[in-house]
C-alpha cells in the first residue's frame, strides 16, 4: 500500500488537499495502534496491517479498514474512491459523523476495560492445553494452518504444563514444534536467526523479515527445551541465534536493533535464497551436491524459482550413514559448509536494517541471553546481556527524572515507555539476578516494578494500563492481556510479581498478583488459550512458590557451581536466591561453618538444609508440584 498509494502523486495530492495525513509507526506507538485496531475489528469484523482509519479532528474514528488498492479491484474498493466518498460525507453530514463517532467511542469503552472474575489457574491451564491439542498439526508441528507463526509462549506453556500435569503429549507438542521450526526454512541455516513466520504449513518458506523479538523469545524457548531434554541440537540452534544477534543486530553501545527487512535487490528473500549452481560455486561440485541434497536446494526451487534451505523431510541418520559419517560429524560438516556459504552470501546486497532500539524488545533479548548464559555457563552471553541492559539504562532513561523511554535512534530517545517496556525490563533484571545472584539486579527489578505500579496500575479496576498516567491522553485507556507475537504486558507483569514474591517474600507482591488475575478473570476462564501467558502465571500461583536458597560463608567460590547445577534443570516453579535477597535473610538461612548449604522452601516453609547440590536438584526435578 505504501508503494501503490502513498508514493503515488495523485493519491498524495488528494490527501494533502483534503486530509491531515498521519503515518503511525506501530512499534513506537502501540497505544495508538491498539486502540484503532480494536475499533477496526469491532466495526468491520476483521483487522490487520496496513490499518487505514479516518478520524475526526478530536481523534474519534468514523471509518476503518485494512488494505485498499489505489483503485478498486478484486472486489475491494479503491483508496481514492473511499477518500472522495468520506470527504463528501464530511462536507454534507459533518455533525452526524461527529456525533455518531463520539457515541461509538463511548459505547466501546468496556472493550478496553478488564473483565473481572474468579480465576482457577489449574482449570484454565487444562482447558488451554486441550485447545492447543485440538489445533496442533501432528504432521508438521505448530498450531493451525498456514501462515504459521513461532508463538513461543505457547511452547513455553506446554513445557510447564507437561511438567506439572505429567502430560507427555503436551511435552511432545512443544518439542515437535521447536524441531519443525529448527528444520524449516523459517530458520536461516546459513547465517543464523529466524524469520517472522512461515507462509506455508510446513515451515518451509518464510516471510523473510527477521525481528528481534522473535529471535529473543526463540533463545528462551530453545534453552528451556535443552533443560528438558539435554538435546545438543537445541544448544547448537541457540548458538546460531546468538551469533546472528551479535553480528547483525548489535549497536555500538551494546543494545540491539529492531529488525532486518525481507527485501533486497527489489525482491523479497533475494538475500537468503539459492540455486544449485550458487552452492556448487561456493562449495565445489561434490560438497555442493551433498549440501543441496540435505537442504532441499533444487533446480525447480521452492520459492519463485529459487530454494530456501531447509531439511523439513530429511532423515538425518540415514543421510549421515549414506555419507559414512556419524550424525555429529555430519553437523560439523554442515556447519563448515554454512560458514563458507555465509561468506559467499555477504557479497550480495543486504536487506535494510531497522536500527531503532526499542526498550521492550531489547529486554526480551536480555532475558533470553541471561537464561542461555546461565544454562550453558557461557560468560560471554551473560556479558552481552549485561552490556545491553547497561545500554538501555544509559540511552533510554531520561535525565534527571528517571522516566523510561520506549525508543532510541540516532542520538534521540523519545516516547514515554509503555507497560510492556517496564514489564519486560523487570523480567530481564530478574533473569539477570537468577543468572548471576548479584543483588544489584534484583534491586533494579524492584525499582522498575515500583515505577510500573505508580504510573500504570489501575487503582479502581486493577491491572496495568497500556500507557502511563503521565502520557498523552487518547480516546481510550486500554489494558493489554491478549498474547500476540509477544506475551502481553499484564501477563509478564503477573509472572514478575510471582517471582518477586518468591524472591523477596513481600506479601504486597502476592496481593497485587491476586488483584491483577482477578481483573481479567472472566477472559482467562472463557478463552484461556488466547491469554496463555497469563494463564501460565495463574497456574504457577495456584501451584505455590518454591524457593531455592544458596547460603555460603563469605569468600567461597562455589556459588557459580550451584547456579549452574540449578539452571541446567527445568524448574519453572522455582526461584534461586541468596539470603541477601530477603530482609534478615542471613539470619534465616545460615550456612554451615565449613560448607555451603541449600535450603529448599515451599510456600516459605523450609526443609532441612542439604550440602549435596546434585541430590537436591535431582529431588526437585523428580517431585514437581502437581496439577490435581
Amino acid at each position: 500500500m505504501a508503494h501503490e498509494s502513498f508514493e503515488d502523486e495523485q493519491v498524495a495530492q488528494y490527501l494533502n488537499q483534503h486530509y491531515v495525513s498521519i503515518k503511525v509507526d506501530r512499534e513506537e506507538r502501540p497505544d495508538i495502534d491498539h486502540i484503532y485496531m480494536t475499533y477496526c475489528q469491532a466495526v468491520t469484523g476483521e483487522g490487520g496491517w496496513p490499518l487505514t482509519v479516518i478520524l475526526t479532528p478530536d481523534g474519534h474514528p468514523f471509518f476503518a479498514g485494512t488494505y485498499f488498492p489505489k483503485n478498486a479491484r478484486y472486489g475491494r474498493p479503491g483508496l481514492l474512491d473511499i477518500l472522495r466518498m468520506m470527504r463528501q460525507k464530511w462536507d454534507e453530514e459533518r455533525e452526524k459523523l461527529v456525533s455518531a463517532s463520539a457515541e461509538l467511542v463511548t459505547r466501546m469503552q468496556p472493550i478496553f476495560a478488564a473483565m473481572p472474575g474468579e480465576v482457577d489457574g489449574k482449570h484454565a491451564a487444562r482447558q488451554a492445553a486441550a485447545s492447543l491439542r485440538e489445533r496442533f498439526d501432528n504432521a508438521y508441528g505448530g498450531f493451525g494452518d498456514a501462515p504459521k507463526f513461532p508463538a513461543f509462549h505457547q511452547v513455553m506453556f506446554l513445557l510447564r504444563y507437561s511438567r506439572f500435569a505429567s502430560d507427555q503429549g503436551a511435552r511432545q507438542m512443544a518439542l515437535d514444534t521447536l524441531d519443525a521450526i529448527m528444520r524449516g526454512g523459517i530458520a536461516d541455516h546459513v547465517g543464523g536467526g529466524i524469520a517472522r513466520y512461515s507462509t506455508d504449513a510446513f515451515w518451509r518458506v518464510p516471510h523473510f523479515e527477521k525481528m528481534l523479538y522473535d529471535n529473543a523469545l526463540a533463545i528462551t524457548a530453545y534453552t528451556e527445551a535443552y533443560q528438558v531434554t539435554q538435546n545438543p541440537q537445541y544448544r547448537r540452534f541457540v548458538e546460531q541465534i546468538v551469533t546472528f544477534l551479535e553480528r547483525e543486530l548489535t549497536s555500538r553501545e551494546g543494545a540491539f536493533y529492531s529488525a532486518l527487512d525481507a527485501d533486497s535487490e527489489g525482491q523479497e528473500g533475494r538475500f537468503y535464497v539459492w540455486r544449485p549452481e550458487d552452492v556448487t560455486a561456493a562449495l565445489g561440485d561434490e560438497d555442493g551436491e551433498w549440501y543441496c541434497a540435505f537442504y532441499d536446494i533444487t533446480d525447480e526451487g521452492n520459492f519463485e524459482g529459487y530454494s530456501v534451505p531447509n531439511y523439513v523431510d530429511r532423515d538425518i541418520a540415514a543421510f549421515a550413514s549414506a555419507r559414512n559419517m556419524s550424525e555429529g560429524e555430519l553437523w560439523q560438516w554442515l556447519d563448515e559448509a554454512n560458514r563458507k556459504l555465509y561468506e559467499w552470501r555477504e557479497h550480495r546486497e543486504h536487506p535494510g536494517l531497522d536500527d531503532k532500539i526499542l526498550t521492550a524488545w531489547n529486554a526480551l533479548a536480555i532475558s533470553g541471553l541471561a537464561k542461555a548464559g546461565a544454562v550453558f555457563a557461557d560468560e560471554h552471553w551473560l556479558g552481552l546481556a549485561v552490556r545491553a541492559v547497561q545500554a538501555l539504562e544509559t540511552l533510554l532513561v531520561r535525565k534527571p527524572d528517571g522516566r523510561l523511554l520506549a525508543r532510541y535512534r540516532d542520538q534521540d530517545a523519545a516516547v514515554f515507555a509503555y507497560a510492556d517496556d517496564h514489564a519486560y525490563l523487570i523480567a530481564a533484571y530478574l533473569d539477570l539476578y537468577e543468572a548471576t545472584l548479584d543483588p544489584f539486579y534484583l534491586r533494579r527489578a524492584q525499582h522498575w516494578q515500583s515505577v510500573l505500579d505508580t504510573l500504570f496500575w489501575d487503582s479502581e479496576g486493577s491491572g496495568y494500563f497500556l500507557y502511563g498516567r503521565d502520557a498523552e491522553r487518547l480516546i481510550a485507556q486500554p489494558k493489554t492481556v491478549y498474547d500476540g507475537a509477544t506475551p502481553s504486558a499484564n501477563s509478564v507483569a503477573a509472572h514478575n510479581l510471582q517471582r518477586l514474591y518468591a524472591l523477596v517474600g513481600d506479601e504486597a507482591y502476592a496481593e497485587r498478583l491476586d488483584r491483577l488475575l482477578h481483573a481479567f478473570g472472566t477472559w482467562l476462564m472463557e478463552a484461556p488459550v488466547d491469554h496463555l501467558w497469563l494463564v501460565t502465571a495463574a497456574m504457577l500461583r495456584d501451584l505455590g512458590t518454591t524457593e531455592v536458597v544458596w547460603s555460603s560463608v563469605p569468600g567461597r567460590g562455589d556459588v557459580r557451581a550451584m547456579a549452574t547445577a540449578f539452571h541446567l534443570a527445568f524448574l519453572p516453579e522455582a526461584v534461586l536466591l541468596t539470603p541477601s535477597a530477603r530482609p534478615n535473610g542471613e539470619n534465616a538461612y545460615p550456612p554451615a561453618a565449613d560448607e555451603a548449604l541449600v535450603y529448599v522452601c515451599r510456600h516459605f516453609h523450609c526443609e532441612r538444609p542439604e550440602a549435596d547440590i546434585a541430590a537436591t536438584i535431582a529431588n526437585l526435578v523428580a517431585n514437581p508440584p502437581r496439577l490435581t
